[in-house]
């Protein structure tokens, strides 16, 4: 896997640069070492994600260096790609429209190859722009997103309660100077004043060690009717080399007892019932329950026994596949809350990367009386942006009613 990601960028270094130096840097000097100096960039690019590829320990105090790294990258690689694209398209349609002449010049369509050129590079620096906005602001911008679902089936002891659903923290990404975020997310959902606080995965990128210096912050998170929270992909320590699986399992281990030392109630293929007056509401979470190579150890089975099937439930899964896949066919599961996608940290117009990737990406989903609400997150992992998919919390307030798309 990470041999594919190493090519992939050594790809999307070398294919615009080769491009950008075949149709205009040679053409500017005379001077080899001055055409060379061009590539020196993404030489230098190339060389560092090699480096941080075989030196995978990704210890707390390396991820800064590796945020800062695919900022530069990714500074150097869009908007130069951007051109590529864009100039590529004017060559091609004035040779196109220039192939019947005899001269080149003739034809006065080199207008063509002067409007992309031009709109590839404005393209290319309000890329940089964006991004620059992206990783100062946009990653910081917290917003609470206010949601309501109707059920036909709510017991009425619980019309109009509330839960806050934040997902995706990856809390290694705050540890590039930015550890102040965590007490700011706290606090932003405990002034909710939700019924219940649940959170659905990824609360690291890596490692428990992570989360050391974020104790303080973490126990603060408080609702009356508890913390619960599940595993996600990250929390299983899947992206780092271990001398052999024991330690893995070790971290993983190490991970979910600081989870429930914050007095966070953590869903391992379980449930609990929360109980007002004659009327009660299940709360379940499963392990994470993806399309490979994500860990699938989602357990439904498990999970519901000694339920009836008419209760209601809330079920936390990580992964939103798990909806389709799973729990849609074999269960009534009324409301399931996911995160994984992150929206792609990106959003525009309404369309994101991401949406190449998964049917359901962002926001609710009706199917029949079941709702799948899928949360942007509130973190960033990889690359320490977000744009148009801001950070959020979600707040849900269930109400009796028919499910309205």
């Amino acid at each position: 896997m990470l041999l594919r990601i190493l090519i992939l960028i050594v790809l999307m270094l070398v294919l615009p640069d080769a491009y950008i130096y075949f149709m205009y840097v040679r053409h500017w000097t005379q001077r080899r070492w001055l055409k060379l100096l061009w590539l020196v960039p993404s030489l230098l690019l190339a060389i560092a994600a090699a480096y941080i590829m075989s030196h995978n320990d990704m210890k707390p105090e390396h991820q800064p260096w590796v945020s800062i790294y695919m900022i530069v990258f990714l500074g150097f690689c869009i908007p130069k790609t951007l051109f590529m694209v864009v100039d590529s398209i004017g060559h091609t349609i004035n040779w196109l429209v220039t192939r019947g002449a005899k001269k080149r010049e003739d034809s006065g369509d080199c207008i063509f190859v002067r409007f992309f050129r031009i709109t590839g590079m404005t393209l290319g620096i309000f890329s940089v722009i964006l991004l620059c906005f992206g990783y100062f602001f946009g990653r910081h911008y917290y917003v609470v997103h206010q949601q309501t679902f109707f059920f036909p089936d709510l017991p009425e002891e619980f019309e109009g309660y509330r839960i806050a659903q934040f997902s995706d923290m990856h809390i290694g990404t705050l540890r590039d100077g930015n550890e102040q975020d965590a007490r700011k997310i706290v606090d932003l959902i405990n002034q909710q004043h939700c019924d219940v606080i649940m959170f659905t995965g990824d609360l690291v990128n890596h490692q428990s060690s992570e989360l050391d210096g974020f104790r303080r912050d973490l126990n603060k998170l408080h609702a009356p009717d508890g913390v619960f929270a599940v595993m996600g992909n990250h929390d299983y320590s899947m992206y780092i080399k271990y001398p052999d699986e024991k330690k893995r399992e070790e971290d993983v281990k190490e991970l979910q007892r600081r989870i429930r030392s914050y007095g966070w109630n953590l869903l391992l293929n379980e449930h609990r019932i929360i109980r007002r007056g004659s009327d009660s509401l299940v709360i379940a979470g499963v392990e994470n329950d993806g399309r490979p190579p994500f860990p699938a150890l989602g357990d439904l089975k498990k999970t519901m026994k000694g339920l009836s099937p008419d209760c209601f439930t809330v079920l936390m899964s990580h992964d939103p596949t798990h909806w389709r896949r799973s729990i849609i066919p074999e269960t009534n599961i009324q409301l399931t809350l996911s995160g994984h996608t992150h929206a792609g940290q990106f959003k525009l117009f309404g369309w994101s990367p991401v949406t190449h990737v998964y049917n359901e990406w962002s926001g609710a989903y009706i199917e029949g009386q079941q709702i799948l609400n899928i949360s942007d997150g509130i973190g960033a992992v990889m690359f320490p942006f977000r744009f148009g998919a801001w950070p959020e919390i979600n707040i849900i307030t269930l109400r009796r009613g028919l499910p309205t798309k």
